[in-house]
Parts: C-alpha cells; sequence; structure tokens
C-alpha cells in the first residue's frame, strides 16, 4: 500500500449501515469524525446493530400504530475520517480537521479571506505546532502552556485552539480548503438513497471523546429548542437532563445556549458536521434533532499535549511517530483499559440513540 506521511494509505472505506423503514424519517448515528475518537462511537453502533431486539426495543410502546412506516430509517456511519481511524490520527489524509471543514464554497472563502490572527491562532502558533525542533530538544510544554495562560488567559488560549485555521495546511486544527472527500461521498450517499427535499424529521448523533470529566457524556444540540430537547431526552428518571448543554453558538432566549464550561470558547467555530447536514443538505422545511454526544476522558492539558505530539512527528518525523506517538494519542481519546468508562459509553451511548429513535417514532408530525 502507498505510504502517507509514514503512515498506510490503503483502499479505506466509510461503513455505512441501513435499516429501511420510514422514507421521511430519518435517524443518522456517526463515528470517527475525528479518527481516532471513533473507537467509541463504533463500539456504541456494534453493540445497538449485535442485538436487534435492543435495537427495536422502542417501537411497541412508543409508535401510535406499530406500522414501520412510523418508524425513522436508521443509518449507521462508521468512520467518518477512515484515513484518521485506521492511523491513529485525529485528522484526515490532507491533515484536515473534519470538524471544521462542512462549509460552502462561499464560506471557505470567507474564512480564508480573513485574518488568520483573528483567533489568535498566529500568536500561539509555537506552542500549537512545534516543528522540527521538537524531536530533538526538551520542549517544555507544561512551562510554556502556563506561560500563554498568564499573558494570554486560559479562556482565549482554548479558544484559539477550538476555533483552528484555515491558512496553515501542517499545522492543528486546520478547516481546509475546500470540503473533503468523506463529506462529497456522505452527501453523494445522501442524495442517492433518500429524497431529501421530502424528508420530514432527521436525527443526528455525531459521537466523540476527549471533553468534559471522565465517563461524563456532554450533549451539544445543534439547532433544537430547550423545549424540544427536554422533551426528547428529559424525563422523571432521567440523568441527562442536567448534562444538555445545547449549541456552540450565540445565546438564545430559550436558555439553550454555549456557555457551559465544558464548551467555553467554541463561539467561533464553524464547520462542524452536525451543523453542516442541517444548513447544507436538508431543507429548512425538515425537522432537524442535530446532537452531538462527547464523552470525557482525561484532562484537556494532557489531550493536547498528546496531539500536538502526534502532529510533529507526523509531518517532521514521520518513521517516530508510529507507535509510541500514535498510541498516546489513541490513549488520551479512548480509555482501552478501563472497564468502567467503556461500560459507561455503550449504556449511555445506547440510552441517548434510543431517546431520540423513541421520539421520532411517534407520530407528532403532520
Amino acid at each position: 500500500h502507498e505510504k502517507h506521511h509514514g503512515s498506510v494509505l490503503e483502499d479505506l472505506t466509510i461503513d455505512i449501515g441501513l435499516l429501511r423503514r420510514s422514507k421521511s424519517k430519518l435517524l443518522i448515528h456517526l463515528s470517527g469524525t475525528h479518527g481516532v475518537e471513533g473507537f467509541s462511537g463504533s463500539s456504541i453502533q456494534y453493540s445497538l446493530l449485535d442485538n436487534p431486539q435492543i435495537l427495536n426495543r422502542d417501537i411497541d410502546a412508543n409508535t401510535a400504530s406499530g406500522e414501520e412506516e412510523d418508524l425513522p430509517t436508521l443509518m449507521f456511519v462508521h468512520a467518518v475520517n477512515p484515513y484518521g481511524f485506521a492511523n491513529l490520527r485525529r485528522f484526515n489524509e490532507n491533515n484536515v480537521d473534519l470538524n471544521r471543514n462542512f462549509l460552502s464554497k462561499d464560506q471557505f472563502h470567507e474564512v480564508m479571506a480573513q485574518d488568520p490572527n483573528h483567533a489568535r491562532y498566529v500568536d500561539h502558533m509555537d506552542l500549537i505546532n512545534p516543528t522540527e525542533s521538537f524531536v530533538t530538544k526538551w520542549d517544555f510544554y507544561f512551562l510554556r502552556v502556563i506561560y500563554c495562560a498568564v499573558i494570554y488567559g486560559l479562556d482565549s488560549l482554548k479558544e484559539t485552539l477550538v476555533t483552528g485555521n484555515y491558512h496553515f495546511p501542517n499545522s492543528m486544527f486546520f478547516g481546509g480548503v475546500e470540503l473533503q472527500p468523506s463529506y462529497v461521498k456522505l452527501n453523494n450517499f445522501l442524495a442517492a438513497h433518500f429524497d431529501i427535499p421530502n424528508m420530514k424529521e432527521v436525527g443526528i448523533i455525531d459521537v466523540h471523546t476527549g471533553l468534559g470529566p471522565s465517563g461524563f457524556d456532554s450533549l451539544t444540540n445543534e439547532g433544537m429548542t430547550r423545549d424540544e430537547a427536554v422533551e426528547i431526552f428529559g424525563g422523571d428518571d432521567n440523568q441527562f437532563v442536567d448534562h444538555l448543554i445545547g449549541t456552540h453558538k450565540d445565546d438564545d432566549a430559550s436558555g439553550t445556549n454555549g456557555d457551559s464550561e465544558i464548551l467555553s470558547g467554541y463561539s467561533k467555530v464553524i464547520g462542524l458536521l452536525c451543523h453542516g447536514l442541517k444548513e447544507h443538505i436538508f431543507p429548512p422545511s425538515t425537522r432537524i434533532y442535530p446532537i452531538v454526544q462527547e464523552f470525557g476522558t482525561v484532562p484537556g492539558v494532557l489531550i493536547f499535549k498528546a496531539s500536538r505530539a502526534e502532529n510533529a512527528m507526523y509531518h517532521y518525523d514521520p518513521a517516530r511517530r508510529s507507535p509510541r506517538y500514535a498510541q498516546d494519542l489513541r490513549d488520551v481519546f479512548y480509555l482501552k483499559d478501563n472497564a468502567v468508562w467503556k461500560d459507561k459509553v455503550i449504556s449511555r451511548g445506547q440510552a441517548i440513540f434510543h431517546q431520540l429513535h423513541a421520539y421520532m417514532s411517534r407520530n407528532h408530525i403532520s
């Protein structure tokens, strides 16, 4: 197979499983948007597909008629970023962060015309993207992070990291200059297999890992009202209603906002997968329920440390990247030796899927 920065560029695939039912309702479950984060989302998908009784447990209790046409068609997308998943990278074969890439052509032109330092990315360039010197000298990572936090503030540094950039192709959190092949293929698949203009309801669950306390899943609402979100995920015995964080964007009158500590700094982020599907694929008449489910792993300072080291090695010393730096990156996003954490991922992943599936299975839209 062809070698790409020392990694194997195989005949990789995005695997899609369909359980066809309603022609106007679709529930999409996605894993691996950020490549190496895909182990958890993949595990949730496997746990659902491996047990038909679990997959269909919502039918009798929650449908108005019990007919198949009332139930949403299920679409499981395994490894949105197959290159990153296969090679333990967060970014794809073009070093693009897919969760900053779902933009229109006009939006790409706009962000490329922006000041590269609009979120202080240039100010923090040396910290975020160490070059050749990283592989031969002491890095003093923690001292450098403390220095930047004192000078600029932790919130400013976090905003820089999560906002990313559209100007430096070898850098971390690079959003690209055009829509990436994974999204082109996903868009083409949707267009070929569904009557997009007549779709009434679409649920989206995009699974990630990293942010938040270990084992705690944060739900990010990318477009629902607070009342709608509580109706779907709320309930007398439901712990998730307190975990519902809201949008990455501006505050709204309903109280669904992005001012949580976990999602602070995301006000300038664009190109998210959930938002891209909502804005660029489905028509305004479609009712969209877009959710990002993020499972906390280790402290953010350790995630950043592993991520920048892996990216530096990928570009400047690829022969040494694997296994050490690649596996270090995997281990901050997937706690493979923690059975309790993995059990929480499966149970909460199933719970969120079933809550959204049950809600969409009711005849509440004429």
